[in-house]
C-alpha cells in the first residue's frame, strides 16, 4: 500500500464506507417495504425508510455470473465476455473493488462470487480469481454444491455436522441449520468481522457480502419456516393461465418439464401439486425472513462502532426467480418481470435522501459508476453503466434516469436447450412494452411482445399479432440501439484484443 501524507489521511476518512449486500434468485415483491404481506423483513423495510428505494431496478441476465460480473464491472454481459455460468471473467476486466482499492479503499469479501467456475478442486478452497482488489476475501458456496470451503471448515472447527431436516408432506423443501450456523451466518459473521476490525483504519472500507439465499435448495431455519406451515393453505398459489406457454418460444415449454433447460423432471412445474407449490414459496420466503435478520446483526454493529452516518449500504439480488410463475421454477431463457426485476435499497444517512422511492428506470450495470462517483473515485473508461447518484441525493426527477432498460441471453446455462440448439436472445423493456428477440430461430415463434399497460402479467404474446406489427417494429428499433450501446467503449490497446 503507498503511504500516505496526514492530509490525504484525514481526506481519505472522509469518504464514505460501502457495505454491498447481494442475494441470489430474489424477486423485487419479496420484501415488506416493496408490498409483501406474508414477509417478516423489520430490518429491510427500516433501511427502505431510512434511505431510498429504487422501485424500478432490473438485471441484465438472469443467470448469476454472467449479471454478477456485469454490475460489478458497470459493462454489459456480451462486453465482459463472461456470458454463461462456470466460465471465468477476462483478467483484463476491471470490477468495482479493484478500482476502489487503487484508490486507497481496503476491500473484503464473503460468500458467493461467481466470477469463475463455482465447483473448484479441492484443494483451491475457492474459484480461480482475476485481480479483483479484495484484501479479505472469505468464499463459500452452500454446501453440498462445494463440500470443502471456509464455511464448511468453520463448522468442522466448532464441532458441528451440516445437515438437512426433511419436511413433512415435501420433496422440495427440508428445514436447514439455524441461524447462528447456516452459510448465511457465517457469510453475516465474516461481515462484523471485518466492520469490527476497519472502524480502527485511517481510511476507508468496501465489503461484498454475497448471500445465496433463498436460491435452491429451500433450507430455511425451522424457526422461520414453520409459522408459513402453520398457514399453508393460505399460501397463493403461482400465477399461471394453462396454455399460456403454447405460442411462447420453445424454452419455456422445455423448462416446465424441469429447470436448467434440460426438461430433466427436476422441479418440474407440471408435475406439481398445490401442496408442492405453497410449500416451495413458504420456503422461499422464510429465507428472506431469515436474510433479514442477518442484515439487522450487521446493521447494529455499524451503529455500535460508530459507522452507520457514514456508510453506504446497498441491498439487492443478481436476479430474480421464477417460482412457479408462468408454470416454470428457477431461471432460463426469458426476461419475464419475476426474473428481470430485483429490489435495490440504498442508504447513506450523510447524504441521501431519507424515504424516497424512486420510480425512474435503472440497470444494475448503473451501480458501480453510482458508487465511484458517491466515493469521488475517478470514473472508469470502460463502463457503460449511467451513475444515478442525483437522484439519491435528491438533486434530480426521482422518476427519470433511463427509457429502457436492456437484457442478454447468450447460452448462459451451460449444456442448456442443448436440443434445440442453446439459446441467444435479447431483450428491451421501457413503461409500455416489453420485448425479447429469439435470435438462433430455434422455432415459430421466435420472440415475445408484451403490452404492459392491459398485460402486465406477460401473459398474452404479441409477436406474431397483425395488429401489434408497428409496435413490434418499433420495439425491434429500440432492441438494436441498446444492442449498438453495447459495443466496448474501451480503446483497443486497453480492451487487449
Amino acid at each position: 500500500m503507498n503511504q500516505i501524507s496526514s492530509s490525504e489521511t484525514s481526506a481519505l476518512s472522509k469518504r464514505p464506507n460501502i457495505l454491498w449486500i447481494t442475494t441470489d434468485r430474489q424477486q423485487h415483491s419479496t420484501l415488506g417495504c416493496n408490498g409483501n404481506a406474508w414477509v417478516t423483513t423489520p430490518n429491510l423495510d427500516a433501511m427502505a425508510a431510512q434511505g431510498v428505494v429504487m422501485e424500478q431496478a432490473w438485471c441484465q441476465n438472469p443467470i448469476c455470473g454472467p449479471s454478477r460480473a456485469s454490475f460489478l464491472t458497470g459493462r454489459y454481459p456480451s462486453t465482459t465476455r463472461m456470458n454463461r455460468n462456470a466460465q471465468r471473467i477476462p483478467p483484463s476486466e476491471k470490477v468495482l473493488p479493484r478500482l476502489l482499492a487503487d484508490a486507497e479503499y481496503v476491500c473484503g469479501h464473503a460468500g458467493k462470487f461467481h466470477l469463475g467456475p463455482s465447483s473448484p478442486p479441492i484443494a483451491d478452497w475457492c474459484e480461480p480469481r482475476i485481480d479483483d482488489g479484495y484484501r479479505v476475501f472469505d468464499w463459500s458456496l452452500h454446501p453440498p454444491a462445494t463440500p470443502v470451503s471456509p464455511y464448511t471448515a468453520w463448522l468442522s472447527e466448532h464441532g458441528i455436522e451440516f445437515k438437512r431436516e426433511p419436511v413433512a408432506g415435501s420433496k422440495y423443501v427440508t428445514f436447514g441449520m439455524d441461524e447462528k450456523t447456516s452459510n448465511t451466518a457465517w457469510i453475516t459473521q465474516r461481515a462484523i468481522n471485518f466492520i469490527n476490525v476497519s472502524r480502527t483504519l485511517d481510511r476507508p472500507w468496501f465489503f461484498t457480502m454475497n448471500i445465496e439465499d433463498p436460491h435452491d435448495p429451500y433450507d430455511p431455519p425451522r424457526r422461520y419456516l414453520e409459522p408459513y406451515l402453520d398457514r399453508l393453505d393460505e399460501i397463493p398459489l403461482p400465477t399461471y393461465q394453462p396454455g399460456e406457454l403454447e405460442n411462447k418460444p420453445i424454452f419455456q415449454r422445455i423448462d416446465r418439464e424441469g429447470v436448467w433447460g434440460g426438461g430433466s423432471g427436476y422441479f418440474a412445474a407440471s408435475a406439481m401439486t398445490p401442496t408442492d407449490h405453497r410449500m416451495i414459496r413458504a420456503a422461499y420466503w422464510a429465507m428472506i425472513d431469515h436474510i433479514d435478520y442477518q442484515v439487522g446483526r450487521v446493521m447494529k454493529v455499524l451503529r455500535e462502532t460508530g459507522q452507520y452516518e457514514n456508510t453506504i449500504v446497498l441491498f439487492m439480488s443478481d436476479h430474480g426467480e421464477m417460482l412457479g410463475d408462468h408454470g416454470i421454477y428457477f431461471q432460463g431463457a426469458y426476461f419475464y418481470e419475476q426474473m428481470m426485476h430485483v429490489p435495490l435499497l440504498m442508504q447513506w444517512p450523510a447524504r441521501f435522501s431519507k424515504g424516497l422511492r424512486s420510480q425512474a428506470l435503472v440497470e444494475l450495470v448503473d451501480i458501480a459508476p453510482t458508487l465511484l462517483e458517491a466515493t469521488a473515485t475517478p470514473p472508469y473508461a470502460g463502463m457503460q453503466g449511467r451513475s444515478f447518484l442525483p437522484i439519491l441525493t435528491g438533486q434530480s426527477d426521482p422518476s427519470t434516469h433511463r427509457d429502457s432498460v436492456y437484457f442478454e441471453y447468450h447460452r448462459a446455462i451451460p449444456g442448456g436447450y442443448h436440443k434445440v440448439g442453446h439459446a441467444y436472445l435479447t431483450g428491451v423493456r421501457n413503461r409500455q412494452y416489453s420485448l425479447t428477440a429469439v435470435h438462433n430461430q430455434v422455432q415459430r415463434p421466435s420472440g415475445e411482445l408484451y403490452d404492459l399497460m392491459h398485460d402486465p402479467g406477460e401473459v398474452r404474446n404479441l409477436w406474431d399479432d397483425p395488429s401489434a406489427i408497428e409496435i413490434k417494429a418499433q420495439m425491434l428499433q429500440l432492441l438494436a440501439s441498446r444492442m449498438a450501446q453495447t459495443i466496448d467503449p474501451l480503446p483497443i490497446t486497453e480492451a487487449g484484443y
